[in-house]
């Protein structure tokens, strides 16, 4: 007997939970109003990016492809198809359209993502933050590193690719001539439109997902890192260090360091 196949909402929940159970006491944050906020986003965004991958793949790319196919038929067996100076190719800009309009797609979903992913997180961390005056996670964000986060879409190779195609798609008639150029255009052919396969706009897919559960690392350790740098340097101020607190923050310090490294040291994925 065929084995039913498993929901994808289970699959993931199982996993997050599997993950997030590692995480001392994370029991007693979801049963906060916060934490469950911030539980119920995660699932939504892999749920939504999922229902964008399958709308694609399923069924729209290949809709385009059907279209390609009777369209060249048609031609094949046209009357007057010696007067036609066509090849199959030149049919396929409605399925490269099809793909364009996925990447804008695509980005929207992680603009709304982070945006919700900031607002849930402070959040989770309002009381903490309001008993010791901390920032938002916007203003740490511009204080400590000097970037605006809703913006920081350049600082991660992925959504720096995927922004960059969503506008020249929008902008520049699908040209790769915005400026600066991503480097992964540098040496396309700038007067035709760009053309990406249904494999490499997949492989993008999932680097995103990838991309979205390694910011919701980030952007917790952020909130974090404002905590521990707070008690820090009041209790250095206060005269009350004690090596507990200290070896506990250089340890989580080295910590930030490397998960936050897109954020200190931050790549540029664009010509000069």
């Amino acid at each position: 007997m065929k084995r039913p196949k498993k929901n994808s909402i289970d699959l993931y929940i199982d996993l997050l939970t599997a993950n997030f159970s590692k995480i001392n006491n994370f029991h007693l944050l979801q049963e906060t109003e916060e934490g469950k906020h911030l539980f119920d986003l995660i699932v939504k965004t892999n749920a939504d990016l999922n229902s964008l991958q399958g709308l694609f793949l399923n069924y729209y790319i290949p809709a385009a492809n059907k279209s390609i196919v009777e369209s060249w038929s048609q031609i094949s067996k046209s009357t007057y198809k010696h007067l036609l100076n066509l090849t199959k190719d030149d049919l396929k800009d409605n399925l490269y359209e099809t793909i364009r309009l996925g990447y804008v797609g695509l980005f929207h979903k992680y603009e709304a993502y982070l945006k919700a992913l900031v607002k849930a997180t402070d959040f989770l961390l309002q009381e903490i933050n309001d008993m010791s005056d901390l920032l938002s996670i916007k203003d740490y964000c511009k204080k400590e590193f000097g970037i605006d986060i809703y913006k920081s879409h350049h600082h991660f190779y992925i959504t720096s690719r995927i922004s960059y195609i969503s506008n020249c798609i929008k902008h520049y008639d699908s040209h790769p001539i915005k400026k600066p150029i991503h480097q992964d255009f540098i040496n396309s052919d700038k007067s035709k439109k760009i053309e990406i396969s249904k494999e490499c706009f997949k492989a993008d897919i999932e680097d995103m997902k990838k991309h979205c559960e390694l910011l919701l690392s980030q952007i917790m350790i952020i909130g974090f890192k404002q905590i521990l740098d707070h008690e820090f340097y009041k209790s250095k101020d206060e005269n009350l260090l004690n090596n507990d607190i200290k070896e506990k923050y250089l340890k989580a310090f080295g910590n930030f360091q490397l998960v936050l490294s897109d954020f200190i040291r931050p790549k540029s994925y664009f010509s000069s």
